[in-house]
């Protein structure tokens, strides 16, 4: 993931975001694509969720572009309410999008595992990208099926509205809910909050704030994907 990271750093700051996040899909899908392909390998047919978030701040306020593939989900929480962000890749929800199963059969479906795209499956890669606004008091919660497949949503609403809890206290909560509902093999998560800046940071210049929030916010979210990808290249298979 240091090459992904390098590629994105070296973008100029007016690069579109949409086009840096299909840049980096696709350099991530090829080197997973390559590995999984290369004779004797030890993950053959390895493959890898995708979620990665890319926050930028404009004349018209902070915006985060999300780029996904596959069943790793982006989360907005705004004044306490759990907002789904992202629509999962896979056999599942094609059927529920389709009206051919209800919510609680789509729980115990044999195909819940079963994914339509994802890094490396195939030379190309297509991912969806959307444009979300942010405002101060905002988080965004990425996770992996570990969590909100074995966690429902209203018990992750719970843990994020709790008054004063720490973006690192509720992680933890949220982790060991995780692990006592059974996901232990495959639990990701990452929260970034977008806080208002203080007075010392408002009177910096502009250039300088877009330049740590870019780079700070980066750095979380790359985190993340190289979490994921360590993740399904060890317990994943197709």
């Amino acid at each position: 993931m240091e090459h992904l990271y390098a590629h994105l750093a070296a973008l100029p700051r007016d690069y579109p975001v949409g086009n840096a996040i299909r840049a980096a899909a696709s350099l991530a899908n090829e080197k997973i694509f390559a590995a999984a392909k290369t004779p004797g390998a030890p993950h053959q047919g390895m493959g890898s969720t995708w979620c990665w978030p890319w926050c930028k701040e404009g004349a018209d306020g902070t915006h985060a572009w999300i780029g996904h593939v596959g069943d790793s989900r982006a989360y907005l929480v705004r004044a306490g309410q759990l907002h789904r962000l992202t629509t999962d890749h896979s056999a599942v929800q094609d059927l529920l999008s389709h009206d051919l199963i209800t919510k609680e059969e789509a729980q115990r479906h044999p195909d819940s595992s079963v994914l339509t795209r994802s890094l490396g499956l195939k030379p190309e890669v297509e991912i969806d990208i959307e444009q979300h606004p942010l405002a101060a008091g905002d988080t965004l919660l990425l996770c992996s099926d570990g969590l909100w497949r074995f966690v429902p949503e209203r018990e992750i609403q719970k843990v994020m509205e709790t008054p004063g809890l720490t973006l690192e206290a509720a992680a933890r909560n949220l982790l060991e809910l995780g692990l006592a509902a059974g996901g232990h093999d495959n639990i990701g998560i990452e929260m970034a909050r977008l806080i208002p800046p203080t007075d010392d940071a408002r009177r910096l210049p502009q250039t300088e704030n877009y330049v740590a929030l870019k780079v700070v916010i980066a750095m979380l979210l790359v985190a993340f994907a190289a979490l994921c990808v360590l993740i399904y290249l060890t317990f994943f298979n197709y």
